[in-house]
């Protein structure tokens, strides 16, 4: 089986990105994937992203293969009863947080993490969108550092995290801390470079990549190929491409 574990419908404000179900479903039979973990794109613009979320549910509805991460945002007070609800909606896998676009330091989202853990939802922390050079000039999106993203985890050895969209660079430098932490998997979608995920499966392990598209924004079928350059052995291939979401998002 092949999961996406990052993938997103919706609208972006800056241009046309075509974020629909149909196509995204379109492009997963086209790439020979099983499943996918989506997220809302108006959910990051939102403060209270909600409405984005109760959307995206009603559009995967009745898809058993796609699963969702609603996004949260931990400055609204009712997170606690937002994450039982979620929890108690069996496509609901996981929670998204963007820090970058809500506009709060990793410490603060401590008490929603929490509330998650105790609801068995792992958390997936977006560090970035896109390359800085590509943000608006009316719309910076703030990075998430690494290093903070991985303070908390080191914090929270109970709760589960995901982090989203870290460069190759700043995760060969956190490496050796990643590594030796046993709740933390990252999503590969910005990973780049020549062999970027063979050289990343050494460094911090090839349980801890999930195989992951960025969809729209990158191609689906570039992530599969970066996963066939590494020719990685066999059970660490299927690890990468499906296995490690399964076990992390109970796929």
């Amino acid at each position: 089986m092949i999961h996406d574990a990052a993938a997103y419908v919706g609208d972006w404000p800056f241009r046309d990105i075509g974020g629909t179900v149909g196509g995204l479903t379109g492009i997963m039979a086209a790439n020979g994937m099983t499943h996918a973990l989506v997220s809302s794109l108006q959910g990051f613009f939102y403060s209270d992203p909600t409405p984005a979320n109760e959307k995206l549910l009603r559009d995967l509805r009745g898809r058993e293969n796609l699963f969702a991460a609603p996004i949260l945002n931990p400055y609204l007070v009712n997170f606690p009863e937002q994450i039982a609800r979620l929890a108690a909606n069996p496509q609901v896998r996981a929670i998204r947080l963007a820090p970058g676009f809500h506009g709060y330091e990793m410490a603060f989202a401590r008490p929603l993490i929490e509330v998650a853990a105790a609801h068995r939802l792992p958390v997936i922390v977006q560090t970035k969108f896109q390359d800085r050079r590509h943000h608006p000039s009316v719309a910076h999106m703030p990075e998430v550092p690494l290093a903070d993203a991985l303070d908390l985890v080191a914090s929270l050895p109970k709760a589960r995290f995901v982090l989203s969209a870290a460069h190759f660079v700043e995760t060969m430098r956190e490496a050796e801390r990643i590594r030796s932490l046993r709740n933390v998997w990252l999503d590969m979608s910005h990973l780049d470079g020549l062999e970027c995920i063979k050289r990343a499966a050494k460094a911090v392990g090839a349980r801890r990549l999930l195989l992951s598209t960025c969809w729209p924004f990158f191609y689906a079928k570039a992530a599969l190929l970066k996963v066939a350059e590494a020719q990685l052995p066999a059970r660490e291939n299927a690890a990468v491409l499906g296995g490690n979401a399964g076990r992390v998002f109970g796929i």
